[in-house]
C-alpha cells in the first residue's frame, strides 16, 4: 500500500537507465570510437541490481506464505502421536485420539495463525506397511501430501515406538530437496532422560538400549544431504503441552527466517515474480556480453530487455524512458 515494492524497482531503474542512455550515445558516435558509459562501472552496477533481484525473489516463498499459507504435514509412524500433537496445536481436540494404531485413516487439515503467519496443518495417517486397503489409500495420500508440503513435522515416539535407525530410514524416504523438516521428539514425559543430541550422533553413550541396541550400532546411517540440525529437533510432549510454544516458534522461524521486519519489500504476485526471473536473466546476458567485450548494441539491446521487464513492475515499459534521459541530461538535438 505503501508503493515499497515499485520504489525500489523504480531506484534501480533510474541508475540503470541512466547507463543505458550512455550506451545509446555511443551507438551515435560509433564512428568516433568513443565510449561514454564506463563499462567497470556498468558491471558493478549490474550486479548490484541482481543482488537486490536475487532477495526479492527470495521474499516470494514468504510473500506466497502470508498470502497463501504455508502447507505444512505433520507425518510419523502410527500411534506417535501425530492426531494429539494437532490438537495440541489447535488447543481444541479436532483429531480422534486413540491408544489403537492407525486410527487416523485420512487427512485432516485445518488453519494454524501463529503470529500473523497462516499455516495448513495436515494430519495424516500413520506410515506402516498397511493392514488393510483402506490404511493403504491413508497411507498413499500422507505420501502425497508430503510431497506437496513446504515444511514437514516428523513425530518421533521416544517412548519405545521405533529405534534410531528406524527413525533415519523414514526421515530419507520423506526428504526432498526445498523441504524444510523439524523432528518432533514425542512422549518426553515417559522417556524424560532423553536426549535430541543422540539423533545425530547416534554413538553416544548412554543411549537407551531401545534407541540403539548393540547390534544396531554399525547400522545406523545418517543420510548425507539431509540438512537437519540441533534446533529442528523438538523435544515435547504432546499429551502434557511440553514445549508446544517452542514449536510453534520454530515453524514461525521457518517460514521467516526469525526476523520479519515491517519495512521489507516482500513479492506476493507471482506476476511479480516472472518479471524479476526475466529481468535477472536479461542482466546475466549483460555481463556475459561484458565479459566477452560483445559490442554496445548488444550490450543495449539486452539492457533494454531488462528495462522492460522491471517496468512491467512499475507500470513504465517503452523506449520513452530512455529518449528522454537522453534529451534531458545531454546536449543531444532532436
Amino acid at each position: 500500500m505503501r508503493g515499497g515494492f515499485t520504489k525500489e524497482i523504480q531506484h534501480l531503474r533510474d541508475e540503470l537507465i541512466h547507463f543505458a542512455s550512455l550506451v545509446e550515445l555511443e551507438l551515435d558516435f560509433g564512428e568516433e570510437d568513443v565510449e561514454f558509459a564506463d563499462r567497470q562501472d556498468l558491471k558493478l552496477l549490474v550486479e548490484r541490481i541482481r543482488r537486490v533481484i536475487q532477495a526479492l525473489l527470495q521474499s516470494f516463498e514468504l510473500g506466497n506464505a502470508l498470502k497463501m499459507g504455508v502447507s505444512t504435514v505433520i507425518a510419523g509412524r502410527p500411534n506417535a502421536g501425530k492426531s494429539t500433537l494437532l490438537n495440541a496445536l489447535l488447543n481444541e481436540e479436532r483429531a480422534i485420539v486413540s491408544d489403537i494404531p492407525g486410527t487416523t485413516r485420512d487427512t485432516i487439515e485445518e488453519v494454524l495463525n501463529i503470529r500473523g503467519v497462516q499455516f495448513r496443518i495436515v494430519d495424516t495417517a500413520g506410515i506402516r506397511e498397511a493392514q488393510d486397503a483402506i490404511e493403504t489409500i491413508g497411507v498413499q495420500r500422507t505420501l502425497e501430501k508430503v510431497r506437496e508440503a513446504a515444511v514437514l513435522v516428523y513425530v518421533w515416539d521416544v517412548a519405545g515406538g521405533m529405534t534410531l535407525a528406524e527413525l533415519w530410514q523414514d526421515l530419507a524416504g520423506l526428504w526432498q530437496e526445498g523441504l524444510k523438516m523439524l523432528v518432533v521428539c514425542n512422549k518426553m514425559d515417559r522417556n524424560p532422560h532423553f536426549q535430541t543430541e543422540w539423533v545425530l550422533h547416534p554413538t553416544l553413550p548412554g543411549i537407551h538400549p531401545y534407541l540403539l541396541p548393540e547390534d544396531e550400532k554399525a547400522t545406523v546411517q545418517i543420510p548425507a544431504g539431509i540438512p537437519l540440525e540441533e534446533s529442528a529437533l523438538i523435544p515435547i510432549s504432546a499429551k502434557n503441552q511440553q514445549n508446544i510454544a517452542l514449536l510453534k516458534d520454530r515453524l514461525y522461524e521457518i517460514v521467516v527466517g526469525g526476523e520479519l521486519r515491517q519495512e521489507s519489500t516482500i513479492v506476493a504476485n507471482a506476476r511479480h515474480r516472472d518479471a524479476l526471473l526475466r529481468a535477472d536473466q536479461a542482466l546475466a546476458d549483460v555481463l556475459q556480453g561484458l565479459d566477452h567485450n560483445v559490442t554496445g548494441d548488444f550490450v543495449a539491446q539486452d539492457i533494454r530487455r531488462s528495462l522492460t521487464y522491471l517496468g512491467e513492475i512499475t507500470g513504465e515499459i517503452g523506449v520513452e524512458d530512455l529518449l528522454g534521459n537522453i534529451f534531458g541530461k545531454f546536449c543531444i538535438g532532436k
